[in-house]
C-alpha cells in the first residue's frame, strides 16, 4: 500500500511539475517600437535596426559594436579554454553555470578556482539549486574558507509556495563565464563531464564592449542571491581589450557589433520571445535552428509555419533520442503541423544535442542558453546573445549544413503518417500535460 501510494505521489508530482514547465504566462502585448535615430543602432543593418530597438525596449540593453569574437569549435576545446583562461585571470572570474557537477572536469575546474580565490583573485559562482546536487553544493560552498564567494540561487520548496506554477520552476539557467571584467564565455554547455566530451553544444569566447552588459546582467542574478556583494568588476578600456584580444590557432572576428538579452520570469516582457518570433517573420531566405526542447507557444509555432509557408528554408535540428524522457513525444506531437508546412525537420543521430542556436539569412545569429520552449521563454531565468554578423553567420550556417549531412536523418512526412496510434496518443497527452495545447 505504501509502495502503490508513493507511486502515486511521484506521478502527480511529475504531472504537476510538467504542466508548470509548460505554463503560459500572459500574452502581454508587445509593440515594435519605431527607430527615430538609426545612429543608434550602428552597426546594425536597417531592415534589424526594429529588431535592435525592440530588445532594447524590453532589456534596455543596445548593440554595441568592436567586439572580438572567437568560436569555439566542440566541447574538448571549451574544456581546455576553460581550464586556461581560469589559470591566467588576473583579477576575477565570475561563473553562472546551472549546472556545476563535480565529477572529473568539475572538480578538477573547483580546484583550479579554490587556488585562484587563495591567491586573491575575486571567484564567484552562482549555482542554481535544483540542477545541483546537495553534496557537490555544499563541496562547491566550501570554497569560501578561500575567500570564493559561492551563492545559490533559492529554489523554494513545491508545496510551500502557492503561485502557479510554482516559484520552484524558476530556476537560473544561464551559463556565462566572466574573467577580468573583458571577457566571457557565452553558449549552452554546463560544467560536467558529458557536456565538454559527449554532447553537443555551441559556445563562443568574445572580449569587448559587450561584456558590459554581460556583467550588467550577471549583477542583476548576484543581486538576487547576495544584495549586499559589491558590484562585479569591468575592464575600464573594453574597447582596446578587444583590438588587442588575440587567440592562437582559433578562428577569430573582429568588429563584431552585438546585443545581449536577458530573460526574467519576474517582468513578464518575454524579450527571447519576442525576439524568435520577430527573426522568424522577418526571415527572407532561411530559418535554421538547433533546439534539444520543446514545445515553443504557439504563436512562435505558427510564425515557423507561416514562414515557410510564405517560401522561407525553415529547418530544424532535435535530438533523435532525447536524454529528458518525454520531450521525445513533445517534439513528435509538433511534427504533423509543421511538415505539413514546409518546415524541414532533422533528428540528430548520435550524442545528446543540447545546442540552441539560431540562424537567419547570412546575417543574423542568436546564441546562448534559452531553449525555444515554455520552459525558457517563460519561466527561467535566461539570456542570449544576438550577433548582427554576416561572417559568423555564414559560418554557423556552413557548420549547420554540415551537421546535417554527418548527424542527422530528415524526418519525412511519409514516415510519420505511419506512426501507431498508440505512438499519436502517447504524444498527444505529453504535449497536454505539457500546458502546450490549444
Amino acid at each position: 500500500m505504501l509502495r502503490r501510494t508513493s507511486a502515486i505521489l511521484i506521478l502527480l508530482c511529475s504531472g504537476l511539475f510538467l504542466a508548470g514547465c509548460g505554463y503560459r504566462a500572459p500574452m502581454h502585448a508587445s509593440y515594435v517600437p519605431e527607430v527615430m535615430d538609426s545612429s543608434r543602432y550602428a552597426g546594425v543593418r536597417p531592415e534589424y535596426q526594429e529588431l535592435a530597438a525592440l530588445m532594447e525596449k524590453d532589456v534596455d540593453m543596445r548593440p554595441t559594436q568592436g567586439n572580438t569574437v572567437t568560436l569555439i569549435a566542440d566541447g574538448q576545446e571549451n574544456w581546455e579554454l576553460l581550464k586556461d583562461e581560469f589559470r591566467k585571470a588576473k583579477k576575477s572570474i565570475y561563473v553562472e553555470p546551472y549546472r556545476f557537477r563535480l565529477d572529473t572536469c568539475g572538480t578538477l575546474l573547483a580546484g583550479i578556482l579554490a587556488a585562484r580565490a587563495a591567491e586573491g583573485i575575486d571567484v564567484r559562482i552562482i549555482l542554481d539549486k535544483s540542477a545541483n546536487t546537495n553534496e557537490d553544493r555544499a563541496a562547491l560552498k566550501g570554497l569560501r574558507s578561500v575567500g570564493a564567494r559561492v551563492n545559490t540561487f533559492h529554489q523554494p520548496a513545491f508545496f510551500l509556495d502557492y503561485n502557479f506554477p510554482s516559484l520552484a520552476t524558476h530556476r537560473d539557467h544561464r551559463k556565462l563565464t566572466l574573467l577580468d571584467g573583458k571577457t566571457a564565455l557565452v553558449g549552452s554547455r554546463n560544467i560536467q563531464d558529458k557536456y565538454f566530451f559527449d554532447w553537443h553544444d555551441v559556445d563562443f569566447r568574445v572580449t569587448g564592449p559587450v561584456v558590459a552588459d554581460l556583467t550588467r546582467a550577471y549583477r542583476r542574478q548576484q543581486r538576487l542571491v547576495a544584495p549586499r556583494a559589491e558590484d562585479p568588476y569591468v575592464d575600464p578600456d573594453l574597447a582596446a581589450a578587444a583590438r588587442a584580444d588575440t587567440v592562437p590557432g582559433k578562428p577569430q572576428y573582429f568588429d563584431v557589433t552585438m546585443q545581449v538579452v536577458p530573460d526574467t520570469p519576474a517582468d513578464r516582457k518575454l524579450p527571447i520571445r519576442n525576439g524568435f518570433e520577430w527573426a522568424i517573420r522577418h526571415a527572407k531566405k532561411y530559418f535554421w535552428f538547433y533546439n534539444p526542447y520543446t514545445p515553443p507557444p504557439e504563436t512562435t509555432i505558427q510564425a515557423l509555419q507561416e514562414a515557410a509557408r510564405r517560401g522561407v528554408d525553415v529547418r530544424w535540428i532535435v535530438p533523435g533520442i532525447n536524454d529528458v524522457g518525454p520531450e521525445k513525444g513533445m517534439a513528435e506531437s509538433m511534427y504533423d503541423g509543421l511538415l505539413a508546412a514546409g518546415v524541414r525537420i532533422y533528428e540528430w543521430q548520435e550524442h545528446t544535442m543540447h545546442a540552441k542556436l539560431y540562424l537567419s539569412d547570412d546575417y543574423l545569429v542568436i546564441l546562448g542558453s534559452a531553449n525555444m520552449d515554455n520552459l525558457s521563454l517563460f519561466l527561467n531565468y535566461e539570456m542570449v546573445t544576438i550577433l548582427y554578423d554576416e561572417r559568423i553567420c555564414r559560418k554557423y550556417a556552413e557548420i549547420f549544413l554540415s551537421d546535417l549531412q554527418e548527424h542527422c536523418l530528415e524526418v519525412k512526412p511519409a514516415e510519420v503518417q505511419k506512426w501507431s496510434i498508440f505512438r499519436r496518443i502517447r504524444n498527444w497527452f505529453i504535449r497536454l500535460l505539457g500546458g502546450a495545447m490549444g
